[in-house]
């Protein structure tokens, strides 16, 4: 059985405690304690520490300030705009640039550099700058200010939205490096100072003359200048007169100046066409013009109701009412359509068919024509005194005209085929009446010709082929394949002749040209010529490559092929029409080839 330790008092446990620290007979005093002594390396490096600390304290304050991080808690410019938020195109505004030192330091540099959209014209600056929109404005004192003033005016499309973008570059006394601010002055182009009205029948009768006009009026105090006025009729709507007149190869009239107030008026006289029917949009619109560039002020339209009258007819060139284009050599087959729609039968009709070119004699073989029962004088053809046409019948004239396979000097490539109706009678009326077909513009494309051979002698009989002539089983024979293109209308470019050549035939690559490059595909077997761009003027380009034959049994008594169909396509320049021809395969009888008559077919 174990013993239960006996309890201690505290003063017992007082006594043992002194006991322990006495020692010597004397109490130790805790009051005061000595250190242990500490390395000096130890304190220059806890000295190091907190210096480099208060540098780089030191650093990022400044660091801080001199990004204006704090200055810009202190403002020290303070910049404004006055003028216009909307304007008028071609009226004359101003604008104030603002600035005032608000700080406590004075600014010991300030320049301000303007930049203005190419459709701001500055007449006045005030003061004047030092170099291109760019003002030294030097010192300002704290509490002093200033300002620029430009006037000027828009000559923008309406609308459009516009900015003036002053920069202020300045540097405080107190620091050494330069702050920038922006001022930035948004401006909206709403409206115009040019006035146009459009008026003109809301109902017309196709054949009848209507009178359209245009009134173009400046409303502003200052003289405005360069205005263009643009037509956009429909194409069933012919031009008959107008006053004043466009000037020659213009199709918009040009008004130099308007003084204020002052007002222009256009008048258009024309007929819709025997084609036109229903809604016809018409439209001009007015704009400025500085340097080629024209900035449209104002758009107007209205829209003429054409009825259809007693009689219709129209023009078809080719199976179609449009403009077109036409090869040398083609023929034109037209049509005249004519219908009577009134309830009286029509009497007395003529019609007369013009062809006309400004770039030379229209090239049209009338010896090879055939016009219908039509009388020509020169390049005119008339039908007089129509058959009398009953009501609601129609009837057609059908003609055609060869164009010539080759363009002599002095002929054009583009003529216009204009055709008039004269009615004198309907029913017991009598009335002449003309009606004219939309005018329909044939342009020529360019006089491309190519050709494609094989040969084993020149033309003066010299071999440029080897091997023997005729072929023969086991023996390699070589033929120079030619290819030519003859042309000198218009320019022509993305050139492409191509032709695949046989399983049994050897390319020898050998190759030559005049311009552009040959080249020869192993996988598809396929040789292109390409031209990027043949001009016109060159006339000629040709060029060549080698191929090769090696018969068998199995050709003996026979012509080998040597390429397959030529093909060639391009692109007329003038036109912007698609040319292409293709030529037969080639074979070893060499048709072209004078000297090898007869030495085509494969012998043993």
């Amino acid at each position: 059985m174990r013993k239960t330790p006996k309890r201690r008092s505290s003063r017992e446990i007082r006594q043992q405690l002194r006991s322990i620290y006495e020692g010597g007979g004397r109490a130790t005093d805790f009051s005061k304690l000595d250190r242990v002594g500490r390395s000096r390396l130890t304190g220059f490096l806890l000295k190091t520490i907190g210096l480099l600390a208060v540098l780089s304290v030191i650093a990022w304050a400044g660091f801080f300030v001199f990004t204006k991080g704090l200055f810009q808690e202190s403002e020290t410019l303070r910049l404004t705009t006055e003028g216009p938020e909307e304007v008028k195109s071609g009226e004359e505004v101003s604008y104030t640039f603002r600035y005032e030192n608000i700080g406590d330091v004075p600014v010991a540099s300030l320049v301000m550099k303007l930049t203005t959209p190419s459709t701001f014209h500055a007449y006045s600056m005030v003061p004047e700058p030092e170099g291109n929109l760019e003002w030294t404005i030097g010192s300002l004192s704290a509490g002093s200010d200033g300002a620029i003033t430009v006037t000027g005016v828009f000559l923008a499309e309406v609308p459009s939205s516009q900015r003036l973008q002053a920069l202020f570059t300045y540097k405080p006394a107190n620091f050494s490096s330069d702050f920038q601010d922006i001022l930035t002055q948004k401006v909206d182009v709403t409206d115009s100072v040019v006035s146009l009205s459009f008026t003109g029948p809301e109902k017309a009768l196709a054949g009848d003359t209507s009178e359209y006009v245009v009134n173009v009026q400046n409303t502003s105090l200052d003289p405005i200048y360069n205005i263009r006025i643009i037509p956009t009729f429909p194409m069933d709507f012919t031009t008959a007169r107008a006053e004043p007149a466009m000037a020659d190869g213009q199709v918009y009239w040009v008004i130099d100046t308007l003084e204020p107030g002052e007002l222009a008026a256009i008048t258009i006289e024309g007929t819709f066409t025997s084609t036109a029917s229903g809604e016809q949009k018409m439209a001009v619109a007015a704009g400025f013009v500085d340097q080629d560039l024209v900035y449209l002020q104002n758009v107007q339209e209205l829209v003429t109701d054409v009825l259809g009258g007693s009689i219709s007819f129209s023009v078809i060139v080719n199976g179609s009412n449009q403009s077109q284009t036409a090869d040398l050599g083609e023929t034109l087959r037209v049509s005249l359509d004519y219908a009577n729609h009134s309830e009286e039968a029509t009497r007395d009709m003529s019609f007369a068919m013009t062809l006309s070119s400004d770039a030379g004699a229209v090239p049209i073989d009338w010896s090879r024509a055939n016009l219908g029962e039509g009388t020509r004088v020169g390049n005119e053809v008339s039908w007089e005194s129509l058959p009398e046409l009953a009501p609601e019948s129609s009837s057609v004239i059908d003609l055609s005209l060869p164009i010539f396979s080759v363009l002599d000097p002095g002929e054009a490539d583009m003529f216009t085929i204009t055709v008039v109706l004269t009615l004198n009678k309907v029913g017991t009326i009598t009335s002449t009446r003309t009606l004219e077909a939309t005018p329909i513009i044939i342009t020529l494309n360019s006089d491309v010709s190519v050709n494609a051979q094989a040969r084993y002698y020149s033309e003066s009989g010299s071999a440029i082929g080897s091997g023997p002539m005729p072929p023969q089983v086991g023996q390699t024979t070589s033929y120079r394949v030619y290819w030519n293109l003859q042309n000198s209308l218009h320019t022509i470019e993305n050139v492409r002749m191509t032709a695949t050549i046989p399983q049994d035939v050897a390319w020898l690559e050998s190759t030559d040209t005049d311009i552009g490059t040959i080249s020869y595909n192993t996988t598809t077997r396929q040789v292109t010529w390409a031209i990027p761009k043949l001009l016109a003027e060159l006339g000629h380009a040709g060029a060549w490559f080698d191929i090769a034959i090696g018969p068998d049994s199995d050709d003996v008594g026979r012509f080998m092929k040597l390429t397959s169909t030529t093909s060639f396509e391009a692109r007329d320049t003038s036109t912007n029409e698609s040319l292409s021809q293709s030529l037969g395969e080639l074979t070893s009888e060499l048709p072209e080839d004078d000297f090898a008559l007869g030495k085509g077919v494969v012998t043993n």
